[in-house]
């Protein structure tokens, strides 16, 4: 299984690679030669070295220092190049780095809807963000790959060497190398689920994180006191942390520390064996100087071998998150397609709107929020969806916006199932307020036109929308920044600014069908009033639909329906509806109706 996912991993990145940047691999072979020939200058040099300065009878002064230069030369040849070609590997994986941590916000961004409330699916993505940032991408991998034959020619070589002069040298190497080999898979094991475990953890971590440090959630963790909550909770996931570390870290250090020591009583053996055969003159000096070297590169190299290659297979089993993730994000059943993907286009025009028998749950659960929901919306029609919380009305507009597929029974523009457009062309149709909107760290006019520039007066939409005078009351106008994310003067909007702007960009946008979900929750009585008579200036020539828990709003639109349970009670226009004395409709609108006499 670790090899069919090296084999994998290997596969993606060296493709990518050759891809984005051939040079990347004539860097690596450089690298190869440059590691490979390095040992050797010193272990050869060395040896000629010592023998000509021990040996009286042929000792000569130009020999001396032609090793010397040769040695001192040749490694720093040897520094130098490995220190270019790395900063360079360096410099070219913080290019790759960008790309793929690009891909994996585009691909959050154009992944369905449904998977953005799937704690499963966050978790990946956590895993799979956490694989770029522990493993170095490329660099991690490809390089583990690199080492191996680096150290495969340095121990092929030093083979050569000792192999001719004293083969059972390599005895104590082989046991070493063994303990080794043993000691590192194990380290790496623990290591895998040390990684898996920690996703989640994280999750939490940075999620409290975000509350504690963002303006907007100050007020409510201190005037309700939450800091205990907080501290409790927040403190859970410390725990979880520090003892999930604390187990894996008592392992490695114990399996290292045994390593170590076969380590050191091989390299002792070593030392004496090599001691000996220069006492019986078995070996000169400086053989003796080359041949522990050697030895000590061959158990170097064969560690370099085992341990790049139980490190590719970690890095491997780490980065496949990232390359899972990618693949099955970038299959067309789970993100939302580009409009070159389809051919199937949403006319600008009015739209015509079909809800034919349409049932939805959420996904992991087994109650429906919508049941058997079939109404049909004329184009350039004003329709209002009223009903008691959890009814479905928020649902209902979920739907309409496709954010969930996996309803029953269809819903129609234009008389074509929804399924059928791709799902940026189809957003494009739709302007939309949720009431949990979200305004971006950007400037006014930024969030208004999410940097698209349209054909529209601006100054327009911030009329009708209600905010002309509070922008002209910026020094920066609408080029002033929300919040203080990116800059120090930026500004904290109120809670009815904030919905203001978040009408102006349903505006900008200019859609055909406009879908207002309680666009007036935030706004004083005056503003209010103001937004209902602009609503035909907001709506006008467009398919609307609006959701308010204020009744008298609904006299605006030319049809309202009523939702209870999942399920439409009744319909029709306010007249209609209100003269229904035992009907929903009238009980809700005379309860509050009672509270503004």
């Amino acid at each position: 299984m670790q090899n069919k996912d090296t084999i994998r991993c290997l596969n993606f990145f060296g493709k990518f690679t050759w891809q984005n940047d051939k040079k990347y691999y004539l860097m690596l072979i450089l690298n190869i030669i440059a590691n490979a020939v390095s040992p050797f200058i010193s272990i050869l040099g060395t040896q000629y070295l010592i023998d000509e300065i021990a040996d009286d009878s042929k000792r000569n002064i130009g020999w001396v220092i032609f090793w010397v230069t040769f040695i001192c030369v040749g490694n720093l040849i040897c520094a130098n190049i490995r220190k270019f070609i790395g900063e360079n590997i360096t410099r070219l994986g913080e290019k790759f780095e960008r790309i793929f941590k690009t891909d994996l916000c585009m691909i959050c961004i154009n992944m369905k809807f449904k998977y953005t409330e799937d704690t499963e699916i966050l978790d990946t993505i956590k895993n799979a963000e956490r694989a770029l940032n522990e493993t170095g991408q490329i660099n991690g991998l490809i390089t583990s790959l690199a080492n191996i034959i680096t150290n495969f020619i340095v121990a092929l070589g030093v083979v050569t060497l000792v192999g001719t002069r004293i083969p059972w040298l390599m005895i104590p190497v082989i046991i070493s190398f063994t303990a080794n080999s043993y000691t590192t898979s194990k380290v790496n094991k623990n290591r895998r689920k040390f990684f898996k475990k920690m996703g989640n953890v994280e999750r939490g971590s940075t999620y409290f994180n975000t509350e504690l440090q963002e303006s907007r959630y100050a007020k409510d963790i201190r005037l309700y006191d939450a800091s205990e909550i907080f501290k409790k909770i927040y403190l859970g996931y410390v725990d979880r942390m520090y003892n999930t570390s604390k187990t894996y870290y008592t392992k490695f250090i114990k399996k290292w520390n045994i390593k170590n020591v076969f380590d050191a009583v091989c390299d002792t053996a070593i030392y004496i064996l090599l001691a000996v055969n220069v006492f019986y003159k078995v070996i000169s000096i400086g053989e003796f100087s080359s041949l522990f070297q050697a030895t000590s590169k061959f158990g170097g190299a064969i560690r370099g071998i085992v341990d790049s290659y139980l490190e590719m297979t970690y890095t491997s089993s780490v980065l496949k998150y990232y390359i899972d993730f990618v693949e099955d994000f970038n299959d067309e059943n789970n993100r939302l397609l580009d409009p070159s993907d389809n051919d199937l286009k949403i006319s600008n025009k009015a739209c015509d709107i079909e809800f034919k028998n349409v049932s939805f749950k959420y996904p992991n659960t087994d109650k429906y929020i919508l049941k058997d929901i079939s109404v049909k919306i004329k184009a350039r029609e004003h329709l209002a969806i009223v009903g008691q919380n959890g009814a479905g009305k928020t649902t209902f507009i979920k739907l309409l916006c496709h954010l969930y597929d996996n309803y029953e029974g269809e819903i129609r523009i234009n008389g074509r199932d929804v399924r059928k457009y791709n799902f940026v062309d189809y957003v494009r149709m739709l302007s939309v307020v949720f009431q949990d909107y979200r305004l971006f760290a950007f400037t006014i006019k930024e969030n208004v036109t999410v940097f698209e520039d349209k054909n529209i007066n601006i100054e327009e939409t911030y009329t009708i929308a209600g905010i002309d005078k509070w922008i002209e009351g910026l020094d920066e106008k609408d080029k002033t920044y929300i919040y203080k994310m990116f800059v120090e003067n930026g500004i904290e909007p109120s809670g009815g600014e904030s919905q203001k702007l978040a009408i102006a960009r349903a505006l900008y946008k200019n859609a055909p069908i406009v879908v207002l979900d309680e666009p007036t929750a935030a706004l004083d009585p005056i503003s209010e009033n103001e937004v209902y008579k602009n609503f035909d200036k907001l709506v006008y020539g467009k398919t609307a639909i609006y959701i308010s828990h204020r009744l008298s709003s609904c006299k605006f639109c030319d049809r309202i329906i009523v939702l209870n349970k999942g399920s439409i009670v009744e319909m029709g226009s306010h007249d209609e509806l209100m003269k229904n004395t035992r009907g929903l409709y009238y009980n809700m609108y005379n309860t509050q109706a009672k509270h503004y006499k």
